[in-house]
C-alpha cells in the first residue's frame, strides 16, 4: 500500500473548503426554514411560551425540548418572541442543537400554528 504525504499547506486548504461547504449548508438550512407565523400574526403577536413550545414537543421528543431550552437560555433566550427571532442558522451554531433538533422544533410550532 503506498501512502501519500500531503504538504501542511494542502491539508489547511481541504479544511478550508470543508468549513466553507458546511456554511453554505447552514445557509441552504437557514434559507430553507426562515420562521414565519400563522396568516394575520405577527411574531410579536404570538402569545405562546417556551413552555408551550416544549409541551408541543411531546413526551416522546421531551429530550430535544430539553437540549433546545437550555442551549437557549445559554444565549440569554427565554421567550417564545426571542426564539422566533432566531435564524435556523443560527440556532445551529448553538452547542447542543443539531439538524433533529430543529425537525422536532419545527413539528412542534406547526402543532401551535407556527411554521419555519
Amino acid at each position: 500500500m503506498k501512502k501519500s504525504k500531503q504538504s501542511v499547506a494542502a491539508i489547511l486548504k481541504r479544511i478550508e473548503k470543508v468549513e466553507y461547504e458546511l456554511g453554505e449548508i447552514r445557509k441552504a438550512i437557514a434559507e430553507s426554514m426562515t420562521p414565519t407565523v400563522a396568516e394575520g400574526e405577527s411574531p410579536k403577536e404570538v402569545t405562546f411560551t417556551m413552555d408551550d413550545l416544549c409541551e408541543a414537543f411531546g413526551k416522546k421528543h421531551k429530550a430535544y425540548a430539553a437540549r433546545l431550552r437550555n442551549a437557549l437560555a445559554k444565549q440569554g433566550v427565554t421567550t417564545f418572541s426571542q426564539f422566533l427571532a432566531m435564524t435556523p442558522g443560527q440556532l445551529l451554531d448553538l452547542d447542543g442543537i443539531g439538524p433533529g433538533t430543529l425537525q422536532y422544533a419545527n413539528k412542534a410550532m406547526k402543532k401551535l400554528g407556527v411554521s419555519w
